[in-house]
């Protein structure tokens, strides 16, 4: 959240930190004669804004029908037309304005908002100000959304995370409304009407209930104007804040267990806390920073690192005003339960006992205060900080007075909230899994961007560097050619799991030591693979990029790749590939993906096989590693508040005597020129069914492949045909959409629809239907057009962090299209014609070149 700060308290005890500072917020507020409060901060670094509608009614509001879900209900509903526009009015009104709209509700307020163009600002400004004073609530429409919310509910039943969640609310509370998720309960949700989702809004949603925050590229006068002129008439009605129950306090441990279809086992410890408005809860959520928060933090060095017994950790402080829950949480197999719970208390022992080290707690400040940096980055940042502090404290300085008091904490504070609420007679033991035993160019000059510099060192290495001071921080990310084409069958997955491996030590840093050098200082470290590439990365504050680079140099040239830890990187992943065979969508997408790519490499993904991750040895990892990590191969991308020279001279010391090797190539797999079709059917102990048509396409490099992403966007968001029809229309789905998959040398497109299992055969063949349109006809004008625009403020949004803009230029640079790739897009994009459009759709899409999957329960309900 944006706060000030002062140099003298922001600056590091080591002299090698300089100070750092945040720049003030400058956001201001009016209330208008109705009672609605509007908020605006003017920032004109991107042509961007967030224009957002904070309702202060959640789940906990809900009365006499506290866990029916009438505020998620509602959200739904406000999307569904108002008294002057239709459903496809609001989503193609705001995508013809180059808006991204969304809505969220959680347990205290429900937020609308549309992120775009701040030349829209009073467009989106009226559609979302339509749609909270007059959505109709259509008895027909609310029925049909009902249905949706019920596939919505499915989901969850199919989700073992979203099970753990709802299960620690339902036994750590026993009178609260934070017992009840957010979306309610089946059977409660089947006995609203219509009038008792109206009357919910009639009751809430006035306008001395509600708020509005605008951040952006906008006059701040105009804008206030804007909001007097759409809102000022809203008509402000009685309201009588609810009274909530006061929670008893809890006497004695609960332990509960849901069985669930899982092969991994899902554990949570929690405890009853205060709210956000207590004087404790920087300190809990520091507590939570320390104990789940990176690989440095205890949980996980304890359970992951050093027993073994862990896939993942986390802990969290969280709730509402009044009240909340800290919980920590592990994921792990079966077996490992016992000694799961044994490890997470001994962890807790240990920080009552003792509390954090000082360098833990300079850690958990610094983070803190770069997290607050980080939201700064973009337009919604800034608006959801803001709408977050007044929903909190009604304060537009909520996060300097918040970050103050993170600022004065001692280790013994940290202690005392750990033995204070921490308490083995007040924990809720909690567990979910298998059954236990009872034991564009104008936009780019807009944005005010620094060219970027590219320089090759003597070894063949490339390094782009782009300066930008507007914030002090920096993000680093390097990359080298690898992953699935560099792979066969026998070693795949290799890439993924020697990345992981590579964390584990080097010559000169322990595996723990790696994990908590960065964190230590409040920044992250990134070392991952994907499908094409490694990736070694970090985002510091300026200052910390020299220990960044001295880092990941350290790591990609003296790994130690130790042999004892290559069965515990390979035990995780194979727990990945576990967790994929849980999600209907991913099995089908999985199964088409097998016959697209039949006996080619992307027939495979990053993850490998059962069979190559449990073969793999230490010398595959070193021989891919070797292969890839070499300067012809790799590129450096730096953004941030930086100098391009003083950057050569750093990546030189550290990359410098990094052998030159050579750059892998990038071989190109056309498609067949005859394909036999392929249908598939998959049975899954699930609740819902899903539907996967793919096609196979053409990979990166191909000039089709943007004219397909605009296809895809224009067949992905809420005003799509697809979505239009078969969801909206017809009710056949809860979800609709289309992916592209566009590899180095290869591609996909897909078409998927969640639904009902009942209905899986009426919408594949409305599905079909629409394909076969839109391999026939292409897309309509209008269509075209609201893609365009939707990809262009979507293309402007990626840039607004430094990491996203370090990551693309380095992965276009790597793969041959050149780090400027990013800035000729909107050109390439704008030329697209609708005759590009109908040949490409017809060459690919034909119903004769489908692969179809269907994935449905085993037991049809």
């Amino acid at each position: 959240m944006p706060v000030r700060s002062s140099p003298k308290r922001a600056a590091s005890s080591k002299k090698t930190n300089p100070a750092i500072e945040i720049p003030p917020i400058n956001a201001k507020v009016r209330s208008l004669d109705n009672g609605l409060e509007v908020i605006v901060r003017e920032d004109h670094q991107h042509p961007l804004v967030s224009v957002q509608v904070w309702v202060k009614a959640g789940s906990i509001h809900e009365e006499k029908w506290t866990g029916a879900g009438l505020a998620h209900c509602v959200e739904h509903m406000l999307f569904k037309g108002t008294w002057k526009r239709s459903p496809s009015d609001i989503s193609q009104g705001i995508q013809n304005l180059g808006g991204y709209v969304n809505a969220y509700t959680t347990f205290n307020r429900t937020v609308y908002w549309i992120d775009g163009l701040a030349e829209h600002t009073e467009g989106y400004l009226d559609i979302l100000s339509d749609m909270v004073r007059n959505s109709r609530f259509d008895a027909a429409e609310l029925e049909k959304e009902q249905e949706v919310i019920r596939r919505e509910m499915a989901m969850g039943n199919d989700d073992p995370n979203g099970a753990l969640q709802h299960l620690v609310q339902a036994t750590s509370f026993r009178q609260h409304p934070l017992r009840h998720p957010i979306i309610g309960h089946r059977a409660v949700f089947d006995q609203v009407s219509r009038d008792d989702v109206f009357g919910f809004v009639q009751r809430q949603y006035v306008p001395n209930n509600c708020f509005v925050v605008i951040a952006g590229a906008v006059d701040t006068d105009a804008t206030f104007a804007a909001v007097e002129k759409l809102m000022g008439d809203w008509q402000r009605r009685p309201f009588e804040p609810i009274l909530l129950p006061q929670e008893p306090k809890q006497v004695g441990t609960r332990v509960t267990h849901k069985n669930f279809a899982t092969e991994l086992t899902h554990l949570a410890r929690g405890w009853q806390i205060p709210g956000d408005g207590h004087d404790d809860k920087a300190a809990l959520d520091v507590l939570a920073f320390l104990l789940g928060s990176g690989r440095s933090s205890r949980l996980n060095q304890e359970l992951r690192e050093r027993r073994s017994i862990a896939h993942s950790t986390w802990a969290g402080a969280w709730g509402a005003q009044e009240c909340g829950v800290f919980n920590t949480e592990v994921e792990c197999d079966p077996a490992n339960v016992a000694e799961c719970h044994e490890a997470m208390l001994s962890v807790l022992h240990g920080l009552k006992a003792k509390g954090p080290t000082k360098d833990e707690l300079s850690k958990a400040v610094r983070a803190t205060l770069s997290g607050q940096l980080r939201t700064l980055s973009s337009t919604k940042g800034q608006a959801a900080s803001l709408g977050h502090g007044w929903l909190a404290t009604g304060s537009l300085d909520y996060s300097t007075h918040y970050l103050a008091k993170i600022r004065a904490l001692t280790p013994n504070d940290i202690r005392d909230v750990a033995r204070k609420y921490l308490l083995n007679d007040t924990c809720n033991v909690v567990s979910v899994g298998p059954a236990q035993s009872a034991t564009t160019a104008a936009a780019i000059a807009a944005r005010q961007q620094e060219p970027t510099q590219r320089f090759t060192l003597k070894n063949g290495l490339t390094l782009l560097v782009q300066e930008n001071a507007r914030l002090p921080l920096v993000s680093i990310r390097t990359s080298f050619l690898a992953g699935v084409t560099a792979e066969t069958a026998a070693n795949a997955g290799v890439t993924q799991i020697s990345a992981a491996l590579l964390l584990k030590g080097t010559k000169s840093r322990t595996a723990a030591q790696i994990a908590a050098e960065l964190e230590n200082r409040g920044g992250s470290l990134q070392c991952h693979a994907d499908a094409h590439r490694y990736v070694l990365g970090a985002d510091v504050v300026r200052g910390d990029e020299v220990q960044a680079l001295g880092l990941i140099a350290d790591l990609i040239l003296h790994p130690s790749l130790p042999a004892a830890q290559l069965i515990e990187v390979k035990k995780r992943q194979l727990a990945t590939l576990q967790e994929e065979k849980e999600d209907p969508l991913t099995v089908a997408m999985r199964c088409a993906r097998r016959e697209i790519f039949a006996d080619e490499p992307f027939a495979r993904t990053a993850l490998g096989t059962e069979a190559s991750i449990k073969a793999l040895k230490v010398d595959d990892c070193r021989a891919m590693l070797k292969g890839s990590l070499s300067a012809q191969n790799g590129v450096i991308s730096i953004v941030g508040d930086v100098k391009a020279t003083a950057m050569r001279k750093l990546v030189e010391a550290s990359f410098g005597k990094m052998a030159a090797g050579k750059k892998r190539e990038i071989i190109d797999f056309p498609p067949a020129k005859k394909i036999k079709p392929v249908s598939h059917a998959l049975k899954m102990e699930k609740e819902q069914a899903v539907l996967v048509i793919g096609f196979r396409s053409v990979g990166l490099h191909h000039p089709d492949s943007l004219i397909l992403a605009l296809i895809d966007e224009a067949c992905s968001d809420m005003g799509s045909r697809l979505f239009n029809r078969i969801r909206e229309e017809l009710g056949l789905a809860y979800y609709v959409g289309a992916q592209q998959f566009a590899a180095l040398g290869a591609g996909a497109f897909y078409f998927y629809v969640g639904t009902d299992p009942k209905k899986i055969d009426l919408a594949l063949q409305e599905m079909l239907t629409q394909i076969q349109d839109l391999a026939k006809n292409g897309l309509t004008a209008a269509e075209i057009k609201r893609a365009k625009t939707a990809w262009k403020s979507s293309w402007l949004r990626s840039q607004q962090g430094n990491g996203g803009l370090a990551d693309a230029y380095g992965w276009n640079e790597i793969n041959g299209m050149g780090h400027d790739y990013l800035q000729k897009l909107p050109d390439l994009m704008a030329a697209i014609s609708d005759k590009d459009i109908r040949r490409v759709a017809k060459a690919y899409l034909c119903k004769e070149r489908a692969y179809i999957v269907r994935v449905e329960p085993e037991k049809s309900s």
